[in-house]
């Protein structure tokens, strides 16, 4: 599978750093069709998920019974939703920018919590086209700066799975804040 979006696998950076992250409740933001929800519910996480495409929930919703696990879906609109303070231990973006709801990210994070987040580089568009909006594509640099003051585990940028990326593994500081 390749590290796109629209794949059935996790992405190759959750799967990498699955033993790494902190156990208890996640949410993984713009899911999608919910691989990435799927992926942390059977392997123990009580997960959260928030997506707007109503097909896609009713797919994630369908994907989960069928194999027993539970994951509470949400169908919102995040440029409306708000994200609950101090709530995750654990949470995954990916292939989703929106630089206003970052602020809500970092706090809903626990303190020690971790953020795992992939998305389009600008040079993406630059070589392929992809995304049309420049805007929902990464600056360099850009995602580090977006968690500035988080302790980065992991930082990268350039071809993931045949397109441009960056991706950021990082835990909010405990006692700051973050």
């Amino acid at each position: 599978m390749t590290a796109r979006h629209d794949g059935r696998e996790p992405a190759a950076l959750l799967v990498e750093f699955r033993d790494r992250l902190p156990k208890g409740r996640a949410l993984d933001v713009a899911m999608g069709y919910g691989r990435h929800a799927l992926y942390l519910a059977a392997a123990g996480w009580e997960v959260d998920a928030v997506e707007r495409d109503a097909e896609a929930v009713a797919a994630c919703r369908e994907d989960a019974r069928r194999r027993g696990l539970s994951i509470n879906v949400i169908e919102a609109d995040l440029d409306v939703y708000r994200l609950p303070a101090s709530t995750y231990d654990l949470i995954t973006c990916f292939y989703f920018l929106d630089r206003a709801l970052i602020p809500q990210i970092r706090d809903a994070l626990k303190p020690g919590g971790v953020i795992v987040y992939e998305t389009f580089g600008i040079e993406n568009q630059r070589h392929f086209g992809t995304p049309r909006r420049a805007e929902f594509c990464l600056q360099p640099n850009e995602l580090l700066t977006l968690f500035e003051g988080f302790l980065v585990m992991d930082a990268r940028e350039g071809l993931v799975g045949g397109q441009y990326a960056a991706s950021l593994v990082a835990s909010k500081p405990v006692g700051g804040h973050g």
